[in-house]
């Protein structure tokens, strides 16, 4: 029988959302007869809550991210919420168990530690028997991941996994394997071809600057300093889904040679050609630049899950941390000056780069599902 694999992220157009298709890709990639479902696991509340998290979430963000700083990762907010959280999970436990029962997956995945946390509590008291896998898609686990019943976690790197160990989760249930990215970024691109495309040259550096999916961050500040750099530079701005900012970047003259994008498939062979990539650390985007030996060079951090990332790159030596948008000129000029320097960051992406995440983790969840026993899991289903 064909396997069966169920998805769960959160936000179409997040890292979540982006590691969960590379899973699904990947899964169809090596065995084209399995069945992947890959859901926004808001699927099992109510519109309200799904409303009211994705607004709050922002509005910290956007607002007052120092009391987002405060929230991320507190144990003394994690045992407030929890009685809450154990009331919304078994409100969700209805509906997750009329979408296990219509998917009958085999095995179910993770991206985000929401959707974890209902799987989990769902197989702690109705006795489900599917695995369920945690894939985390930043390089730092915050306490809502940790559950008994999830049979493995896949980490980015050693640094996670110690902090696994130290939650009492067994090693054998942490697998370092790195962040599942699209499998287009291990495909070879002709530098050559791919520059005369779009009207780059390669004989200058090359300046990659991104904002995520939505073009988030002091872009039109970054470009306006960055500009007045002295070095023969030619910039590619990936403006996402901001229209003001692609209108902008459009409409303006600058010194420097400048491509606009709006959004893009084509980032993996941007990122082949960039000399430099600035942006915020997003988990997806930094496993994506790592595979590619890209530098990457810091700017507007989220504060919990991206200054975790940050902090990781820095301390490993792969990145460099621009404090505001009007020393990031210098800090660019810095790298660019320093051609030993920027041999350096290429070197340690390399070292800390899994690229072959997906496929290590399609494979894991083949191993489990082959495992589970299927059947089993189909009757615990009926009664649950």
């Amino acid at each position: 029988m064909a396997r069966r694999f169920l998805v769960l992220h959160i936000t179409p157009g997040s890292g979540h959302h982006r590691a969960g298709c590379a899973i699904e890709q990947t899964l169809v990639h090596l065995d084209p007869s399995c069945t992947v479902v890959n859901l926004d696991a808001f699927h099992f509340t109510s519109r309200f809550v799904r409303w009211a998290i994705g607004r709050t979430y922002s509005s910290l963000i956007r607002h007052q991210p120092d009391v987002w700083e405060y929230l991320y990762d507190n144990p003394a907010v994690h045992r407030r919420v929890e009685y809450f959280r154990a009331l919304l999970n078994r409100y969700q436990a209805g509906k997750l168990s009329t979408l296990l029962e219509r998917v009958k997956p085999d095995a179910i995945v993770c991206t985000q530690a929401y959707p974890c946390g209902v799987v989990a509590d769902f197989k702690k008291h109705h006795g489900l028997p599917i695995p369920l896998v945690g894939v985390l898609t930043d390089y730092a686990p915050h306490l809502y991941w940790f559950h008994e019943t999830v049979d493995a976690y896949v980490v980015p790197s050693e640094q996670v996994k110690r902090r696994f160990l130290t939650q009492g989760v067994e090693a054998s249930r942490v697998k370092v394997l790195g962040i599942p990215i699209d499998l287009r970024f291990l495909e070879p691109v002709d530098r050559a071809a791919a520059a005369r495309r779009f009207g780059l040259d390669l004989r200058h550096p090359i300046l990659l600057i991104m904002g995520g999916g939505g073009g988030f961050g002091q872009l039109r500040e970054i470009m306006l300093n960055l500009d007045r750099l002295p070095h023969p530079c030619q910039f590619v701005v990936v403006a996402g889904m901001n229209r003001s900012l692609f209108s902008w970047l459009t409409a303006s003259r600058f010194r420097h040679r400048l491509l606009a994008l709006a959004y893009t498939r084509e980032i993996p062979t941007l990122m082949s050609l960039a000399t430099l990539l600035i942006s915020k650390p997003g988990g997806l985007t930094t496993s994506e630049a790592l595979a590619k030996q890209l530098p990457l060079v810091i700017v507007n951090p989220i504060p919990g899950q991206e200054a975790y990332n940050a902090r990781y790159l820095l301390s490993q030596g792969a990145a460099v941390q621009a404090g505001s948008p009007d020393t990031v000129r210098q800090t660019i000029r810095d790298v660019l000056d320093n051609p030993e320097y920027l041999e350096i960051l290429r070197r340690r992406s390399a070292e800390l780069a899994h690229p072959n995440a997906s496929l290590d983790l399609a494979k894991l969840l083949f191993e489990l599902a082959d495992r589970g026993g299927t059947i089993e899991g189909r009757q615990a289903l009926q009664t649950a």
